[in-house]
């Protein structure tokens, strides 16, 4: 069931999600707070190649009192000096995100992450992982070597609690977000994993 709301009042650096709907490309972003206008401004986090332009149709998702809620806007103007600003004109219709399916399950389990092409490795820790897609955190110090970029096919490799033995499962990088504080790599499987729960 969706709600609407007139808008969204979020918190200084709320965390955003920006999803492309043709490729599930995947781009971060945090809230720095509104225009005179009303405007949101955003600080766009991922190394996403392909960004898009003014006038680009965003489909954005955040949590919001609670929720995950959905919404649509379009970015109005884009700057790079002296970092990259996104101003997009401010949600007026949000929507309650449906989290029934494929819902993310927090944990902290040891994983490598394979370039399939390169047979580079990276070992890190799942954070979050769902049947189809899952995001893996790494050493913030490991960015400076990181061998993936967005859209790169991928083999996640783990043992799982409990279920025996290692488990693999295939995809491609759909957002990498690098700070200060964090290096992590958000991938999406190619196939639903059997090993990740729920089992019914």
């Amino acid at each position: 069931m969706g709600m609407e709301k007139p808008g969204l009042a979020l918190e200084q650096g709320a965390l955003i999600r920006f999803i492309d709907p043709n490729t599930d490309a995947v781009t971060g972003g945090i809230f720095i707070g509104t225009g005179d206008n009303g405007d949101f401004v955003v600080v766009p986090l991922s190394e996403n190649k392909s960004q898009p332009a003014a006038g680009a149709i965003l489909h954005g998702r955040c949590m919001f009192m609670d929720n995950m809620v959905a919404f649509m806007s379009r970015i109005v103007e884009i700057t790079d000096h002296p970092v990259t600003l996104w101003r997009i004109h401010a949600p007026t219709d949000v929507k309650k995100y449906d989290l029934r399916h494929n819902k993310r399950i927090q944990c902290s389990v040891s994983a490598n992450i394979e370039a399939i092409h390169k047979g580079q490795v990276l070992t890190g820790i799942i954070r979050d992982i769902s049947k189809s897609g899952a995001r893996c955190i790494f050493n913030p110090s490991d960015a400076l070597e990181n061998p993936f970029e967005v859209n790169e096919p991928v083999t996640l490799r783990c043992v799982f609690p409990g279920i025996p033995g290692e488990q693999a499962a295939r995809g491609k990088i759909t957002d990498i977000i690098k700070t200060e504080d964090e290096f992590s790599l958000a991938v999406r499987f190619t196939e639903s994993v059997w090993w990740v729960p729920p089992y019914h």
